[in-house]
């Protein structure tokens, strides 16, 4: 059983999550609060596995409020965000120093079922709990101890031999822990990193372009969000919007297409991937980074069958494993490591 403390001023907000988590079994709820001394003391006397910490609460500075309970408590932090462009800056934020995954608040007028809504706070409520296990003392010294992983399954024979001079495209997949896992892969790459870059997260519409910012902060190339005729040019990172799919064209350009309602994965990995292995063969690299699910993995054997090379973060060190553990048995891989190292590999292979 799943021990969970909930912070939120809003009463309405505290029941509905309560009765959520306690509804599906797996959880029980051992206290709430309110503002951020009342946190404080929850972590400090009932300990819970997981909190869901509001970033908003009246009288608090939530980041810092987020740092303190991270850096005192072993609990793994779900952030429920309101859905203004503050908020969503704000949990981007939140999301690089240390917070699990976010779920967004109810709003009025938006069309989100209640089920649907249900299903996501528990199953990034469990998620939560899986990742506070995997950062364990304990799961840490193991990791530390264990060998690194095999690469997986051997490439299949080339299409064609990659030519130095042809041009490429590096496509970097990632969802839940991916934000910090992307940004510490692009602190790596140079000013005059010469290969064009498309991310892929998993992020609501509203969110991508305040990410593409941050980014930007974070690294010495151009970031921006994609939009359809956006060519790939040299230092530049596109970044996919939230809820639609990016397809990269034979002559260098990107097309975004609504992604169908029903896709679990929007923005797609494996779309991005296999067009970029279609188009670019060879030239064409795929990196899959910490996530929950198996996108990425499809992707990331199309671009490696196509004789381009694949990158996986090491399971050990994603908040979440399974998108890295599925590419791994699906793909295989011709690196694995750290997202710094991914970066530091990468910024030797695209220098100009």
């Amino acid at each position: 059983m799943i021990k969970v403390g909930i912070a939120d001023d809003s009463p309405f907000t505290c029941k509905l999550l309560a009765s959520y988590l306690q509804e599906s079994g797996h959880c029980r709820i051992v206290g709430f609060a309110h503002d951020a001394p009342s946190t404080i003391s929850l972590m400090r006397t009932l300990t819970p596995d997981v909190l869901t910490l509001d970033l908003q609460m009246p009288g608090s500075d939530g980041l810092e409020l987020l740092q303190q309970v991270a850096a005192e408590h072993p609990a793994a932090i779900v952030v429920i965000s309101g859905v203004t462009r503050r908020a969503a800056a704000t949990t981007l934020r939140a999301l690089e120093l240390g917070a699990v995954d976010f779920v967004l608040k109810y709003t009025p007028g938006v069309p989100v079922s209640a089920a649907s809504l249900k299903r996501e706070i528990v199953a990034k409520v469990m998620t939560a709990a899986d990742a506070r296990a995997r950062r364990s003392p304990a799961a840490t010294a193991v990791a530390t101890a264990s060998p690194a992983p095999a690469v997986g399954p051997l490439r299949r024979e080339a299409r064609r031999t990659p030519r130095k001079d042809e041009p490429a495209v590096i496509v970097i997949g990632s969802s839940t822990g991916g934000p910090g896992a992307v940004a510490e892969l692009l602190a790596q790459l140079p000013k005059d990193f010469s290969a064009p870059c498309v991310i892929v997260q998993h992020l609501p519409a509203m969110f991508t372009t305040i990410f593409a910012s941050q980014l930007e902060r974070r690294t010495l190339l151009r970031v921006r969000e994609a939009a359809t005729g956006d060519r790939l040019e040299p230092g530049t990172v596109l970044v996919t919007p939230g809820a639609v799919n990016l397809w990269i064209k034979p002559d260098g350009r990107v097309e975004l297409r609504p992604a169908p309602e029903h896709d679990l994965y929007r923005p797609s990995i494996d779309v991005a991937m296999t067009s970029a292995a279609e188009s670019f063969g060879a030239g064409a690299v795929g990196v899959v980074l910490s996530g929950l699910g198996n996108d990425g993995a499809e992707g990331l054997k199309r671009i490696r069958n196509a004789g381009g090379e694949g990158y996986i973060q090491d399971p050990a060190s994603c908040i979440v494993a399974s998108m890295p553990d599925r590419a791994l048995e699906h793909a295989g891989a011709d690196h694995i490591g750290r997202p710094e190292r991914i970066g530091q590999l990468l910024a030797a292979r695209g220098k100009s």
